[in-house]
C-alpha cells in the first residue's frame, strides 16, 4: 500500500513540474491563447490519470479484505493444538494444521484432495451430500473413525462450526477434533484405581495423581465428592472431599443448572453411567480466585468388595482451548448486540434442560418478556438509542440469574430467561416485577422523557408441552395473549391455548378475507344537536364471514394488530372510504366529511401524511373530507412524536378527533397541547350524565374548555331523547348514536342522506 501511495505521489509531483515547464514556456513566448490551451489539457489529464489509480485502489482494498478475513481463519487453524481442519461446503478447498496432518501421515507440504481427504476423517467412503455436512455441525459427542495411511484405525470426536460465509455463498466450516485413543488410556487407569476403592470414606483418598489432571469421584448413597490432592491444588480446597452445598459455591452463576442436573443425575441414575463415558464443561472458580473453564469427563463403574456404584473421571482445564474456541462460539451463539447467548444458544441450552426434567423430574419456567411500544424508540429516538436500550435490558435481566438460570435475546425486543422451580408458583411474577422496576430507572438521557415497561408471558416446563420448543411458543402465546395494557403479565393455560388456535384460525381466514374482498364499510351518522343535520360520518369496518355471519371489528380487530395485519386493513379503510366519498359527490350529494380510526402501528409511520394524502389524490378530494381518529391511549403513547404528527397532518388540511375522551390517563390539559378539531366523549359520560352530577359537570367544563379552543365536541352512544337534552344543554355541539342512526351499508347511508335532506327524518 506504501508503494501505491508512492506512485500517486510521483504522479502528482510529475504532472506538476511539467504543467510549471509549459506555463514558463508559453509566458516567455507571449502565446496567451497557447498558454491557456497548455493549462488546462495538463490538469485535465492530470484529472484521468488520478482517477484510473483511485479506482484500481479501491478494488484492491476490498479484494484485500477479502483475502485478510481468509487468511486470519487460516491462521487461527494452523495454530490449534487440537487437530483441526478448515474447509468449505462444497468440500473443494481444505486446510490442515500440524497437528492433524501428524495424526494422519501426511507430509507437511504435500497436496491433498478436499473431496477424498474430508470424508476419510467423518468415516464416510463417497461424497459427501448437504445433508452429511448438516449431520457433522449439529453432531455431540459423535465418534467418528478413519484409518490414516500405514497406521491402524483412529477414533475422533469432532467439533464443527460455520465460521464465515462468502459473496459467493459458499460457507467455511472449521472442525476441531480430539483423539479419544489417550483418553481412553487415562480412563482405563481410572478404572484400575476406583476399582482399589474401599467402601469407607478413608480409602476414597487417592495418593497418586494421574498424569496432570484432577480426579473427582462420588459413590452412591455418599453425601460427600472425594478429590485429589491435584483437584485440591487446582481449586485451592483444605480436604479430599467435599459436600456438593460447597463445590457449587466455586461454580460460575451461569453454569449452576448445568451444575445441580449432573448432580442431582449421579444421585439417582448413576447406573445409566455404566461403561459410558460423558463430559461436563464448567467454569469453577480456582484457586487464584478467578473463574476458569475445566472438562470433567466421567463415567460410572461398580466396587467389587461393596457392589457399590462409583462415578469418577479427570478433571482438566481447557481454559486457552476454551479462548480458542471462543471466538467461534461467538458467532454461532452470541447476540451481536447484547453480548448475551443468542436464540440458538436459548433453543440449544434448553431442549438439553427438558430432557433432563422429564428423566429427574423437577422443572423449569420459561419466560419470555418485550419492551413495550419499542418500535416507537427505534422510530423517534433512532436505532442507537434503541441498540442502548436493549443492551440496558440484557444487562437487567442478567442480574437475576445470580441463583442460577439463563437468558437470552431471541428476536427484536423479545427476550427469554429460564429459571429453576423452587416450588414457589409466585416466582416468575416475582423475578418480572423486579425486571420492570429494574426497566424504569433506564429512562435517562435520550428515553428521559419515555415510561419504559415490559410486557411477559411465561410457562412451565415439562408440564406445559411435549418439547422445550413447544414450552418456549407456549410463553410466547401467553406474551402475546396478554391485555393490551402496558406491562401486562399473563401465565400460559392449555385454554389461552385452544383461544390461540381460534384466533390463528381466524387470522388465516382475515388474511384470505382481504384478498375476497369480504371486508365492507358500514357508515353512521353524526349530526348537530342544535340542527338536526347531518355533519359528517363514521367509517366502521365489518367482517362479511362466508359463514354467514357479520364479525364486527372488536372481534378481529386484536388479532389483526397483533399479526400486522392492520396496516393493510387501515389501507383498506382509508382508500374505500375516499372512493365512496368521490361516489357520493358524483351522485349530487353534498360534501360529507368522513371519519375513519387509526392504529398506533399506522399512526407512528413516518410517511403517514403522505399515505393519507395519496388516497385522497386518487380520487381527487379536498383533505378537509376526511377525519383521522385517534384514540386518547394511543395519542399519550409519545407525546412528542404525536404533537409532530398531528401539526404535519393538520398543516395538510386533515381534520383531527380525539376518540373515547376521558377513558385514558389524560386530563383536560391535553386538549391545549394536541391539536385536535373535535373531541368525541366517550359513550359512558352518555349513560352516566343522568344519576351522576360529577360527571355531567365534566361534560360542561369539557365543552366550555373545548370552545375557548375552538374546539368541537361530539358524544357517542346517544340513545334517548334525554340524553340528547342533557348533552345540548351541556354545551355539546354534536352527537353519534342509535337515535340518529345505527351503523349502515353505503347504499342505506345513501338513502338516509336523501331523506334527511327531504326533511323525512327530524330529531
Amino acid at each position: 500500500m506504501k508503494h501505491k501511495n508512492h506512485l500517486i505521489a510521483a504522479v502528482v509531483i510529475g504532472f506538476a513540474l511539467l504543467t510549471g515547464y509549459l506555463i514558463l514556456y508559453a509566458f516567455f513566448h507571449r502565446e496567451k491563447g497557447d498558454l491557456i490551451f497548455i493549462i488546462f489539457n495538463s490538469y485535465a489529464l492530470l484529472a484521468v490519470v488520478l482517477c484510473v489509480v483511485m479506482v484500481h485502489r479501491r478494488d484492491r482494498n476490498e479484494q484485500l479484505k477479502k483475502e485478510l478475513t481468509h487468511k486470519r481463519l487460516t491462521y487461527l487453524t494452523q495454530n490449534l493444538t487440537a487437530p483441526a481442519m478448515l474447509w468449505n461446503d462444497s468440500v473443494t478447498e481444505v486446510i490442515l494444521n500440524d497437528a492433524l496432518r501428524e495424526l494422519a501421515n501426511i507430509r507437511k507440504h504435500e497436496e491433498i484432495n478436499a473431496k477424498e481427504i474430508v470424508p476419510m476423517f467423518f468415516g464416510k467412503k463417497e461424497a459427501m451430500t448437504d445433508a452429511d455436512i448438516r449431520e457433522i455441525v449439529n453432531a455431540k459427542n459423535h465418534e467418528y473413525s478413519f484409518t490414516a495411511r500405514g497406521s491402524a484405525p483412529r477414533n475422533m470426536i469432532w467439533n464443527t462450526s460455520a465460521v464465515e460465509t462468502g459473496e459467493d455463498g459458499v460457507t467455511w466450516l472449521l472442525s476441531i477434533g480430539m483423539d479419544l485413543a489417550d483418553i481412553r488410556n487415562m480412563e482405563s487407569k481410572l478404572k484400575i484405581y476406583t476399582n482399589r476403592l474401599s467402601a469407607s470414606e478413608d480409602r476414597h483418598n487417592l495418593t497418586i495423581e494421574l498424569m496432570d489432571v484432577g480426579l473427582l469421584l462420588i459413590e452412591q448413597g455418599n453425601p460427600k465428592i472425594f478429590t485429589s490432592e491435584k483437584l485440591q491444588k487446582m481449586f485451592g480446597l483444605r480436604s479430599n472431599s467435599i459436600t456438593v452445598p460447597e463445590i457449587r459455591k466455586l461454580i460460575y452463576p451461569l453454569d449452576a443448572v448445568a451444575f445441580d442436573t449432573h448432580v442431582q443425575t449421579m444421585r439417582s441414575h448413576m447406573k445409566h453411567f455404566i461403561d459410558k463415558t460423558d463430559t461436563l464443561e464448567l467454569r469453577i472458580c480456582s484457586a487464584e480466585g478467578q473463574y476458569r473453564w475445566y472438562s470433567y469427563r466421567y463415567r460410572a463403574t461398580t466396587y467389587k468388595e461393596s457392589g457399590r456404584l462409583v462415578v469418577g473421571g479427570t478433571v482438566i482445564d481447557i481454559t486457552e482451548e476454551k479462548q480458542r474456541d471462543a471466538k467461534m462460539e461467538k458467532i454461532a451463539y452470541e447476540d451481536m448486540v447484547t453480548g448475551i447467548p443468542n436464540r440458538n444458544k436459548l433453543m440449544r441450552m434448553g431442549s438439553e434442560l427438558y430432557e433432563c426434567t422429564s428423566e429427574l423430574h423437577n422443572s423449569y419456567w420459561v419466560i419470555v418478556m418485550d419492551i413495550d411500544r419499542f418500535h416507537l424508540i427505534n422510530d423517534t429516538c433512532g436505532y442507537a438509542a434503541g441498540n442502548a436500550l436493549l443492551r440496558s435490558f440484557a444487562d437487567v435481566l442478567v442480574k437475576q440469574l445470580s441463583q442460577g438460570g439463563f437468558g437470552a435475546r431471541i428476536s427484536g425486543d423479545n427476550f427469554a430467561l429460564i429459571l429453576r422451580d423452587t416450588g414457589d408458583d409466585s416466582l416468575p411474577e416475582k423475578i418480572i416485577a423486579k425486571v420492570q422496576r429494574a426497566l424504569l430507572t433506564k429512562a435517562v438521557g435520550d428515553l428521559s422523557n419515555r415510561s419504559l415497561t415490559c410486557s411477559a408471558g411465561y410457562a412451565r416446563m415439562p408440564a406445559d408441552g411435549d418439547s422445550f420448543e413447544h414450552i418456549l411458543e407456549h410463553a410466547e402465546f401467553a406474551l402475546s395473549s396478554g391485555s393490551n395494557a402496558l406491562g401486562s403479565v399473563s401465565r400460559y393455560t392449555p385454554a389461552m391455548h385452544d383461544q390461540i388456535i381460534h384466533d390463528s384460525n381466524l387470522e388465516s381466514q382475515l388474511h384470505e378475507a382481504l384478498s375476497r374482498n369480504e371486508l365492507e364499510l358500514y357508515y353512521q351518522p353524526k349530526v348537530s344537536l342544535e340542527t338536526g343535520e347531518i355533519v359528517g360520518l363514521e367509517a366502521l369496518i365489518r367482517w362479511n364471514h362466508p359463514s354467514g355471519k357479520v364479525i364486527s371489528p372488536g372481534v378481529f380487530i386484536p388479532i389483526a394488530e397483533r399479526s400486522q395485519l392492520i396496516t393493510q386493513i387501515t389501507r383498506f379503510v382509508m382508500y374505500d372510504a375516499c372512493r365512496q366519498m368521490k361516489v357520493w359527490q358524483t351522485m349530487g350529494l353534498p360534501d360529507t366529511v368522513v371519519s375513519i380510526n387509526f392504529s398506533s402501528t399506522d399512526f407512528y409511520q413516518e410517511n403517514i401524511c403522505a399515505q393519507i394524502q395519496n388516497a385522497l389524490d386518487k380520487y381527487g378530494l379536498a383533505p378537509s373530507c376526511l377525519e383521522i381518529e385517534l384514540t386518547e391511549s394511543l395519542a399519550l403513547m409519545d407525546i412528542d412524536t404525536t404533537i409532530e404528527r398531528m401539526h404535519e397532518l393538520r398543516r395538510a388540511g386533515i381534520k383531527l378527533a380525539m376518540d373515547d375522551f376521558g377513558t385514558g390517563y389524560s386530563s383536560l390539559s391535553y386538549i391545549e397541547q394536541l391539536p385536535f378539531s373535535i373531541v368525541k366523549l366517550d359513550r359512558s359520560f352518555v349513560t352516566e350524565m343522568h344519576d351522576n352530577p360529577v360527571v355531567q359537570e365534566i361534560v360542561h367544563s369539557v365543552a366550555r374548555i373545548a370552545k375557548a379552543k375552538q374546539i368541537h365536541t361530539i358524544a357517542e352512544g346517544v340513545e334517548t331523547d334525554e340524553q340528547a337534552q342533557m348533552l345540548r344543554a351541556a354545551g355539546c355541539e354534536y352527537a353519534q348514536g342509535y337515535l340518529y342512526g345505527r351503523p349502515m351499508t353505503a347504499r342505506q347511508t345513501e338513502k338516509f342522506i336523501r331523506d334527511s335532506l327531504t326533511n323525512k327524518i327530524v330529531y
